[in-house]
C-alpha cells in the first residue's frame, strides 16, 4: 500500500501521560523546547491529529455554523488547496468548528484538511467548502485509516507525516500497521494523574489491544532535560491471550479482587 512514512511524535511525562499538570511546569529559560526541536528534524509535510486533540487545543468545542438547508454538495472529495504543509484532522462525522482554512503548527502555516466518513452531513461538508477547507472521504461509519493514508499520499503528495495524538488515534494507527516509527520526548516530570490520556489507549469498538514490540533506534538527552527516544515499530503479537490458561487465571484473580 502506498502511504507516507509515518512517525508518531509525542511528548509524554515519566508516567506516560500526554496531558496533565506537568505540561504547565516552566522549563529552563533560554532553551529551545525539545519536543518542537525534535519534531522539526523529520521535515514532514503533514501533521495528523484526532478530533479531541484538535478540540482541546484549537477549536475548543465550539459548534460549527451549519446551513441545514444548503444545496447538496458534489459527491466525492474536496481539495481546496493541494499545496502543503497540511494539518489533517480525523473527524469522521464532522464536528470541528474551524474558523479558517489555515492553522499554525510549529511556526508553519498549514492548510487544514478534514478526514470524514460517509456519515458526515451535507451541511457540514457545505460548511467546510464555504471555509475553503479540504476534505477526504474515507469509510462509511468509521474512518478507514488505511484509505486515508493512501489518499494523503496520492492526492496531497505527502511523503512524511507526523501522527500527533491523541492516545486512541495513536494506538489505532499502530494496531492498523500504519506507524513506522515512534518518537517519544519524555519530559523530566510526572504528575501521577489517573484521569489523563496516555501515549497509547485502546478503546472498545475502535481498536484491539494486542501488544506491539518496538526496537530502540536512538536515545538523546536534550538541553531542557527531556530524553528523546526513537523507536522502530515492530510486529503486532498474534498470540491468543484468551486461550492461555495462565493469562485467564491472572485476569480472573484481578477481577475477583476488584468486585
Amino acid at each position: 500500500m502506498e502511504r507516507p512514512y509515518i512517525i508518531c511524535h509525542m511528548e509524554t511525562s515519566l508516567d506516560g501521560k500526554i496531558m496533565g499538570k506537568y505540561l504547565w511546569l516552566p522549563g529552563p529559560e533560554g532553551v529551545e523546547d525539545s519536543f518542537y526541536a525534535a519534531g522539526q528534524k523529520y521535515h514532514s509535510q503533514a501533521v495528523i491529529m484526532g478530533r479531541t486533540t484538535i478540540d482541546d487545543n484549537r477549536t475548543f468545542y465550539q459548534k460549527p455554523e451549519l446551513d441545514e438547508k444548503a444545496a447538496p454538495v458534489p459527491d466525492g472529495d474536496f481539495l481546496a488547496d493541494r499545496t502543503g504543509p497540511f494539518l489533517i484532522a480525523v473527524d469522521g462525522r464532522g464536528k470541528l468548528a474551524w474558523e479558517e482554512n489555515r492553522a499554525e503548527e510549529n511556526g508553519k502555516s498549514m492548510h487544514v484538511v478534514e478526514i470524514l466518513t460517509a456519515s458526515a452531513s451535507n451541511a457540514y461538508k457545505d460548511f467546510l467548502r464555504r471555509k475553503g477547507i479540504s476534505y477526504l472521504l474515507c469509510g462509511q461509519d468509521r474512518v478507514d485509516l488505511a484509505l486515508a493514508c493512501q489518499k494523503i499520499k496520492n492526492d496531497l503528495h505527502v511523503d512524511t507525516m507526523i501522527l500527533g495524538g491523541g492516545g486512541v488515534l495513536n494506538w489505532s494507527f499502530l494496531q492498523a500497521g500504519l506507524v513506522d516509527e515512534v518518537s517519544q520526548v519524555i519530559a523530566p516530570a510526572a504528575d501521577g494523574s489517573t484521569k489523563t490520556q496516555t501515549l497509547f489507549m485502546a478503546r472498545e469498538g475502535i481498536s484491539g489491544d494486542q501488544p506491539i514490540r518496538f526496537q530502540p533506534l536512538s536515545a538523546e538527552i536534550m538541553k531542557d532535560g527531556a530524553v528523546w527516544i526513537r523507536w522502530k515499530t515492530g510486529e503486532k503479537s498474534t498470540f491468543d491471550f484468551d486461550s492461555d490458561p495462565d493469562y485467564r487465571a491472572v485476569q480472573e484473580m484481578i477481577r475477583s479482587h476488584q468486585s
